[in-house]
């Protein structure tokens, strides 16, 4: 009779069998962080990436607990598109963090193996934990910092006060911006206007090409002119259908039109929004950048 082998895996097959484990439980947290809707939270972009560094360090079937780390979420990233529906902005946003926090919770793993200190092991697990902490930030209202902000692009633009307003009542083409980062985001297109009494509604068209070259998403923004004076409007949202909404939600608009000579206007445009996106520390810059934008683009679409 043949003798029973028991069949050997290599260091390589491990890990990737280990990353496919850890794929699998990714999607199955993720499907449930969405459910509890608490899936923009700081849970997601650093709890997982840390999770996994853990994962790898209780395990020697990896070379390095970095390395392993890495590539899982590397693999993590790639399958997060068709398995989770998620565009190439998604991405863009979610990889350097990911990176960043799976090879800072990984590092110390490597480095006190690698110096074979065994009295220092508990400092191998200082800087996950504090990862852990960080991770819980947004889960709920008590661990969750200030979302709204405030953006403010000023011009000074040919054309008295009257022209100014006589522009922002009509319908307009955006310019793209110059910006290649930029330009990975939803962008404002036109904005449809109809005047600029109380009660006026002006939208605008957003477009996002969800994987940079194709299956475009289309949708709109409404807002309604909610105070006029001589030198000052207010428009409101009342409504978003963009892609945006996923990542911020829109709160009031301002214009103030200062008079600078009978032909030159100064133009100060402040959005202000909120950020549905945590952790603070890393969407904030991104999304005032993005937003600050947008801002000097309604600015420079009066001119």
């Amino acid at each position: 009779m043949p003798e029973n082998k028991a069949v050997k895996f290599t260091s390589n097959q491990r890990v990737l069998f280990i990353i496919i484990l850890l794929s699998a439980f990714t999607g199955f947290v993720i499907g449930t962080m969405r459910y509890k809707g608490i899936d923009s939270s700081a849970l997601l972009y650093i709890g997982i990436p840390t999770f996994i560094a853990l994962a790898f360090a209780s395990t020697s079937s990896s070379k390095t607990v970095m390395g392993s780390t890495l590539k899982a979420i590397t693999f993590i990233i790639l399958i997060s598109g068709p398995l989770l529906q998620e565009g190439f902005v998604c991405m863009v946003m979610a990889a350097p963090i990911l990176y960043i926090v799976g090879a800072l919770a990984a590092w110390p793993f490597d480095y006190y193996r690698k110096k074979n200190q065994r009295t220092s092991k508990l400092n191998t697990f200082i800087i996950p934990s504090l990862f852990v902490l960080m991770s819980m930030e947004g889960v709920i209202d008590e661990t969750s910092f200030n979302r709204l902000n405030t953006i403010t692009h000023t011009q000074i633009l040919q054309g008295s006060v009257d022209n100014i307003k006589d522009r922002l009542a009509t319908s307009r083409q955006l310019r793209k911006p110059d910006s290649l980062f930029a330009k990975l985001f939803p962008q404002p297109e036109i904005i449809n206007a109809n005047g600029l009494s109380i009660g006026d509604r002006q939208w605008v068209d957003i477009s996002y090409l969800k994987w940079i070259y194709w299956n475009e998403k289309r949708g709109q923004t409404h807002f309604e002119i909610v105070e006029h004076q001589k030198n000052f409007l207010r428009f409101r949202p009342i409504k978003d259908e963009s892609y945006l909404s996923a990542y911020l939600t829109w709160k009031d608009t301002t214009v103030h039109l200062q008079a600078i000579s009978e032909t030159l206007t100064k133009v100060t445009w402040s959005i202000r929004f909120q950020r549905d996106i945590d952790p603070a520390w890393y969407a904030q810059p991104l999304q005032r950048y993005a937003v600050g934008i947008v801002a000097e683009q309604m600015v420079s679409s009066l001119q």
